[in-house]
């Protein structure tokens, strides 16, 4: 009976434990979406955060505005710091709208933007880039 009092005491506080060890920290990513020649709207930007051993978070999310601009604010208290990305989801396919396919861009934000703006400035997706998955129905 004790062992399971000493367990079920470290489950609780575990959590609290971990949360006096972390840090918090939060980025900001601003930035304007096009698609060949014309901004993109309405395209949801998610800012998220890596994680080693557990399932990535989701730091916030926003969708961009009619002349593309977005801006996104996340923070998480972590050991060891955050390493945050950006995951963009359009229809950017070669530089023109392909409302059959669903594309997922990631983008990896410096570690030296943490507790500051990234400004990305214009960001094209007619071009594939690194972890760029397409679903085409």
């Amino acid at each position: 009976m004790l062992y399971a009092v000493v367990f079920l005491f470290s489950l609780v506080s575990c959590p609290t434990i971990l949360t006096a060890l972390c840090t918090l920290n939060n980025v900001t990513v601003t930035g304007q979406l096009g698609c060949g020649d014309r901004a993109l709207k309405n395209v949801v930007v998610e800012l998220r955060e890596h994680d080693s051993l557990d399932p990535d978070d989701s730091l916030n999310k926003t969708t961009s505005n009619s002349k593309g601009y977005f801006m996104v604010y996340g923070e998480e208290c972590e050991i060891g710091g955050i390493e945050p990305y950006l995951r963009i989801t359009h229809n950017c396919e070669d530089g023109v709208l392909n409302e059959h396919c669903v594309i997922v861009d990631e983008f990896p934000i410096p570690a030296d933007r943490i507790d500051k703006t990234y400004q990305m400035g214009i960001v094209s997706l007619n071009i594939a880039r690194n972890n760029h998955k397409k679903t085409c129905h």
